[in-house]
């Protein structure tokens, strides 16, 4: 572990200070302060021995952070209260030296990292009573200080916030770039302080600006998204408009105007009520532009990159963003402005209907807004159509025809496009079909009976038959009666895959439909039992229990302990031998009282 060497301890007259005010305006007791000063003695005692580690300073700065503020906020009450003379204390500097000596070990000893040195500023800029300069610290920090960038970009803001030291930023980031060339934060934070330099002195500084700016696209050739960085930059809405505005964007569209994303990034400037004249190569901005004006540039930007001579790949990527940000726009539109509301549909129409007639709609997300704002019935059908031939396997497009003919009514037509999707989407299809059943059951009978015939014969998908089949099973029985249930199961039950579900399903019938003990439909239930626990019992314990039971109400209790070991035997999984355990002697219990019950009774009889 890292230790700390080099510590100025504090003189007498400076304790005696202290102790004076916090004892005093009762921050500690008398024996607190006295036990705190040991404890500090000690801490620099092991700072002196080269003992202290780096957490023990960041401790004691947090702690003697602590009882500097303690002592502000008291002279602060003191100051709001009926003291009207000078309040001569030395307790804030005393305080804020000691801090800022531990900084200078903890800076001296270890590692910077880019936070200590942003709460050492912070602290600075904090304490006015501190006698030490902590510039002169910060610029020994940067001069020596290279594993990270940000500390030169940390410093150099605060160098140029808080005190206007435009010359001292710039000496920061010439270090940091001079170590770190490759680091595109530091070039765009140097030409930030560069513009924000330049709407201070303006076009004095002009020149500076246009140095940087112009190093940095040279040494980062042809990187459009750094050249985006630099023009959102500029365009900063704290920036006033100068010469350089005009020359970053004359650069981005004469160096990128064959690119796509340029295109995109001029589209959205003008968006934000900037217009760039082509002809001039000069930036505008329009002051309080009313938003259906600015989405009318920014449609005109993609319209008139539509002309341009890009690749087809390129303009196929055009009409996508083109899309995807009319979207994003009309997503954003205030629901309160009728005016702004009234031109962007005007525009979706247009610009959609030209992307969909010339084809250059490929995007499942495009076909489904599409789709959902046309109002003509046949075309958003044949919008989805469209979409799905391009992208087929895409399940919201399927649940949008879907849900359209359900909406319609059209249960046929529904269920064409579910055995359709079901062929494509297989699994994924599941839920479709769990919406079709809800609106299915309030149909008629012959309707209902089709859709389970297909979802438990037909359609070939494990989850989609697994789900159904019992459904079938269930709504068979209950809308007829048990005696033709057993058809329908005995027909089910031959299907593959195997079903746990339906079994149990048939069981619960069975056992509801138990008036008297008939010996011939225990043994046909017992044959069910023996079926399912044959089939499923290697991992499903609830069958064998169930199995059990039913022996305990309506068979033979004797035949328990022979259905346990068999399922003892057939389980896989050690878990689940040791709940069917847990489950015998749980119906050992509660049968075993029933029976001494009934016994009871008997003899009362």
């Amino acid at each position: 572990m890292e230790t700390a060497s080099g510590s100025e301890a504090m003189s007498p007259e400076q304790i005696d200070e202290e102790k004076y005010f916090l004892t005093t305006h009762e921050i500690m007791t008398t024996e607190e302060f006295t036990e705190f000063t040991d404890k500090r003695k000690s801490f620099n005692q092991n700072i002196l021995n080269e003992k202290a580690t780096r957490e023990e300073l960041l401790v004691q700065i947090t702690l003697e952070s602590m009882i500097l503020n303690t002592c502000e906020q008291k002279i602060k009450q003191i100051m709001r209260g009926t003291y009207t003379g000078d309040f001569n204390t030395k307790i804030e500097s005393i305080l804020s030296n000691r801090i800022h000596d531990m900084y200078i070990t903890l800076f001296k000893t270890f590692k910077y990292d880019v936070n200590l040195v942003s709460k050492y500023i912070q602290f600075g800029l904090e304490n006015k009573k501190l006698t030490k300069n902590y510039k002169i610290v910060l610029d020994d920090i940067m001069d020596s200080f290279h594993s990270d960038p940000e500390i030169y970009i940390t410093g150099a803001h605060h160098a140029f916030d808080d005190f206007n030291d435009i010359e001292s930023a710039r000496r920061y980031f010439s270090f940091g770039i001079k170590f770190h060339e490759d680091f595109k934060k530091l070039y765009i934070e140097d030409f930030w302080i560069e513009v924000k330099n330049l709407n201070q002195t303006g076009d004095t500084s002009l020149q500076a600006a246009l140095t940087k700016y112009n190093y940095i696209i040279q040494h980062f050739k042809d990187d459009i998204g750094l050249h985006f960085d630099l023009a959102d930059t500029v365009l900063d809405e704290h920036i006033k408009m100068t010469q350089l505005q005009s020359i970053v964007i004359r650069d981005m569209v004469n160096k990128y105007r064959r690119n796509e994303l340029m295109w995109q990034k001029l589209a959205k400037i003008h968006l934000k009520g900037f217009i760039y004249n082509f002809d001039k190569d000069i930036l505008h901005k329009i002051q309080s532009i009313r938003p259906h004006i600015a989405i009318r540039n920014f449609i005109n930007t993609y319209d008139q990159a539509l002309t341009e001579s890009l690749s087809p790949k390129n303009k196929q990527h055009l009409w996508h963003l083109f899309l995807d940000d009319i979207i994003d726009i009309h997503s954003s539109i205030d629901s309160d402005d009728q005016v702004t509301q009234d031109f962007m549909n005007l525009c979706i129409d247009q610009t959609f209907d030209l992307a969909y007639s010339t084809n250059s709609m490929k995007h499942p997300r495009h076909f489904l807004f599409w789709a959902e704002r046309n109002n003509d019935s046949d075309a958003e059908v044949a919008i989805l159509r469209k979409g799905l031939q391009i992208s087929n396997k895409n399940f919201e497009m399927w649940k949008k025809l879907f849900e359209y003919h359900l909406r319609h009514d059209h249960m046929r037509s529904a269920m064409k496009v579910l055995l359709e999707s079901v062929d494509i989407l297989k699994d994924k299809a599941l839920p479709l079909w769990k919406i079709m059943e809800l609106n299915v059951l309030s149909t008629d009978e012959e309707m209902i009976r089709y859709f389970y015939h297909q979802s438990s014969f037909t359609v070939n998908v494990e989850v989609i038959n697994l789900k159904f089949r019992p459904e079938y099973l269930e709504w068979h029985v209950i809308t007829h009666d048990v005696r033709s249930g057993r058809k329908i199961f005995n027909a089910l039950k031959c299907l593959n895959p195997k079903c746990c579900e339906l079994y149990k399903r048939m069981l619960k019938f069975e056992r509801l439909s138990i008036i008297s003990i008939d010996n011939k439909h225990i043994k046909y239930m017992r044959t069910l039992y023996n079926e399912a626990c044959n089939l499923f019992g290697h991992m499903d314990v609830e069958i064998w229990n169930d199995c059990m039971e039913f022996e305990y109400i309506y068979g033979n209790p004797s035949l328990v302990q022979m259905i346990f070991e068999a399922g003892t035997n057939l389980l896989e999984n050690p878990i689940l031998k040791a709940e069917l355990t847990e489950m015998k002697h749980k119906l050992e219990s509660q049968y075993q009282i029933n029976d001494v019950v009934h016994i009871e009774d008997d003899e009362d009889g």
